[in-house]
């Protein structure tokens, strides 16, 4: 009888071992995966998913597996910081996402009590960088930059080889549009340009029509637009109807499904600053934007870079402390050095903030041009 216990106890022990070694590593995502905001956080989506497909299909991590749970955050604060909390409940050992600042703001308290890292790559409020790390939450970073630092790479830029002299500011009524706005105006007024309008719309607007009509009365040279995903397009789609040609900066979306708008001429002379582009030419990126082309029918957008290097930089943190609890991997995070798809080395600074280069585009000839890769101080 005892030897028959024995036996048994070995044989789960056994057991329970196995399902160590095959207990799978879950990162959590958190997005606007409805509501205004949901196509673009598609789009980041499927970057995450892209590199965890890689990721597992060379082995996984440290022996295992890597799942990731999804959780809708509408872009909301309140369900921001419940999503984290589903998050944690679910065991994940690591966060991709918030999306829209708001949210993610509201989830960093959330993972700093539970220690459990959150990586973002589509948050630009400075107050992320302000209260991160030194600033004071170690479990909270960011590998895109802030909206105050594509502000100054673009006005920057566009003061230096005087693009435009008026702009009229453009942006979605959001924590987005209002914080990207606020933070472009008077960089470019310093950099020589007239703000000569500013204007906010409701997000999912169904008509575009009475503010586009408003500006093109101010005959803007022109407008700078801080507005995502399927508002953007429906505005262009817009502007095209309604027969106007002028240009835009600011943060324009130029990948994803508006290259299409590209093509047909809808943005002749934008020049807009952004944290990644398909066109940079280098092998990893190149085979990262044809993959995605591949497997979504869509050119790869920021939000699609931002998933996917998220993930890489987790990826990258659990091999160098060969380990994947919450703790080892925000330590690993402290000290990794990655290369991201723009092609440049990175580390996460003493504020957790990795996102230090920006993309200057155009679209030219009905074609997407990249003119500058901006590495900010």
């Amino acid at each position: 009888m005892i030897r028959k216990s024995v036996v048994v106890m070995a044989a789960g022990l056994a057991l329970v071992s196995g399902a160590a070694v095959a207990q799978t590593i879950r990162i959590g995502f958190s997005s606007a995966l409805t509501g205004p905001a949901a196509l673009a956080s598609q789009w980041e989506k499927w970057g995450v998913e892209m590199a965890v497909d890689e990721i597992n299909a060379s082995g996984g991590l440290v022996g295992r597996k890597v799942e990731i749970v999804s959780v809708d955050n509408r872009c909301n604060p309140t369900e921001g910081a419940n999503s984290a909390r589903k998050l944690i409940q679910e065991k994940v050992v690591a966060i991709i996402g918030g999306h829209c600042s708001s949210a993610t703001l509201a989830m960093m308290p959330i993972i700093q009590e539970a220690k459990i890292p959150l990586i973002t790559g589509v948050s630009s409020s400075p107050k992320i960088g302000e209260m991160s790390g030194a600033g004071g939450n170690p479990y909270m970073f960011r590998i895109n930059p802030d909206d105050l630092m594509m502000a100054q790479a673009l006005t920057e830029y566009l003061g230096q080889k005087k693009t435009f002299r008026t702009i009229a500011i453009l942006g979605e009524d959001s924590d987005f549009g209002r914080g990207a706005g606020s933070a472009f105006a008077p960089l470019a007024q310093k950099a020589g340009m007239q703000v000569i309008s500013t204007d906010y719309t409701p997000q999912m607007i169904p008509d575009f029509t009475p503010v586009l009509t408003r500006i093109a009365q101010r005959k803007p040279d022109a407008i700078a637009l801080f507005m995502l995903g399927a508002d953007q397009m429906n505005l262009i789609r817009t502007a095209m109807q309604m027969g106007l040609r002028i240009p835009y900066t600011g943060r324009a979306e130029l990948g994803g499904k508006i290259v299409e708008l590209v093509a047909a001429g809808g943005m002749e002379g934008t020049v807009t600053a952004w944290t990644y582009s398909p066109d940079i030419d280098n092998p990893t990126n190149k085979k990262f934007a044809a993959e995605m082309l591949k497997k979504h029918n869509t050119v790869a957008t920021l939000q699609s870079w931002a998933g996917y290097d998220s993930m890489r930089a987790y990826a990258e943190a659990i091999r160098l402390m060969n380990g994947a609890d919450s703790e080892k991997i925000r330590e690993g995070l402290t000290k990794v050095k990655f290369t991201m798809l723009h092609g440049k080395t990175v580390t996460f600074d003493a504020n957790n903030q990795a996102g230090k280069v920006v993309v200057i585009q155009s679209a030219r000839n009905k074609k997407v041009d990249i003119l500058d890769l901006y590495e900010l101080k």
